[in-house]
């Protein structure tokens, strides 16, 4: 990716940290966007709008999977508008750089703003991107993720102005389908080990779809599908996960992981992660060693860290490749924590009026003393939250 930005707990560490997990944009579409559904052919040709541009070099480009045809104009605000064959629920879109972003560095748009309609009319902003989140490179592909749940039918694409010069340049503008990816198997979960507190966590699969080599049978769903046998397989190190979409916000109470047979080392280095926009993942568990024996390793609620309530969760690793056999997440709602605090009864008589203790202070000690011992044995990072532009 263009752009990592870590925040970790002890600055000693900081170098480290920056070297890792760090990848950049692909000049191949199936390798920046691994398993994604691309609407490229379903945008109505004939609908097509844009502002003018330069000869033989209209709006109509962006979506003919060409990147040696372009978008270039020098008027501004620039808007292109298109319709679908039919309504889609967006959650991705490609940026493809032009043949001369390197010899005429600036022409990418200085921010652009995707909407969404269904009358062609009115048009809801799903994302909103910026100059810095594209390079002044030559036929390179950009992922961008965002949260979408609406199926929308006409789309537009707003762009006030190139970041220098008089003139702006896109190549390609790729509309990538929500795919609804649920936990499928019966079998799932099959640990065994269900806390006395929290439920298991189910919900849409995120993350990779395709593992390692192109194999369809090591992607997301095999750590979700209750067989210790199947296993999922990153692309490389650092270089994809799998999760689960909760569809609301989760307290921990209990992660179960199961190591791929064969490869026990693999699971030094493994995270589980939250975040509530996929961009911003916060790390809850880091292991700090390889896995004892091909077994389930239970994490209690206590050795989860910054347990505050999540959406999304994933797997990840940035250490070693990644494997991994089985993941179960278990917990209870954000929001039902509150709804089930039993209600006070008013007192029959008046009382005294006690003063209420002091708050008990954050054990930021403690916490400090777990992140540095993790980071001690892993020589790793046992605290991080960091934010990436795309991800996948």
């Amino acid at each position: 990716m263009k752009k990592s930005f870590f925040s970790i707990v002890l600055s000693v560490i900081l170098l480290f940290t920056l070297s890792i997990g760090v990848a950049g944009a692909s000049d191949d579409l199936a390798t920046e966007a691994p398993g994604r559904t691309f609407l490229i052919d379903k945008v109505k040709a004939d609908s097509i709008e844009g502002t003018g541009a330069f000869a033989n070099e209209e709006a109509v480009n962006l979506f003919d999977d060409d990147p040696a045809t372009k978008f270039c104009t020098n008027i501004f605000p620039a808007v292109v508008t298109w319709q679908m064959d039919k309504a889609y629920v967006v959650d991705a879109v490609v940026i493809c750089t032009a043949n001369d972003n390197a010899s005429y560095p600036g022409r990418n748009p200085e921010t652009w703003t995707f909407s969404g309609s269904n009358d062609g009319t009115n048009y809801t902003v799903i994302y909103e991107g910026k100059a810095s989140d594209l390079d002044d490179v030559d036929f390179t592909y950009f992922l961008f993720t965002f949260n979408n749940s609406t199926a929308y039918s006409h789309y537009k694409l707003e762009i006030p102005g190139p970041e220098s010069g008089t003139v702006m340049q896109i190549s390609e503008f790729i509309l990538c389908e929500k795919t609804s990816a649920g936990i499928a198997s019966e079998d799932y979960p099959s640990s065994g080990q269900k806390p006395s507190n929290g439920d298991i966590i189910l919900g849409d699969l995120i993350g990779n779809e395709i593992g390692w080599g192109d194999n369809p049978d090591a992607g997301r769903h095999a750590a979700f599908d209750g067989d210790v046998t199947t296993f999922f397989d990153p692309l490389g190190l650092g270089d994809g996960y799998c999760g689960i979409d909760a569809g609301q916000e989760y307290i921990l109470t209990q992660i179960v992981i199961h190591p791929r047979d064969g490869y026990l080392d693999r699971y030094y280095g493994a995270e589980i992660q939250g975040s509530n926009d996929m961009e911003n993942w916060t790390t809850l568990y880091f292991a700090d060693d390889q896995a004892a024996d091909w077994d389930w390793q239970v994490i209690a609620e206590a050795d989860i860290q910054n347990n505050t309530g999540y959406r999304y969760f994933r797997y990840y690793n940035e250490v070693m490749h990644g494997d991994v056999a089985e993941v179960e997440l278990y917990g209870y709602p954000v929001a039902g924590e509150a709804a089930s605090a039993p209600a006070e009864e008013a007192p029959s008589e008046p009382v005294e009026e006690v003063p209420a203790p002091d708050a008990a202070s954050p054990a930021t000690s403690d916490m400090m003393t777990l992140a540095v011992a993790s980071i001690a044995l892993a020589g790793a990072l046992g605290f991080v939250s960091y934010k990436k532009r795309r991800s996948i």
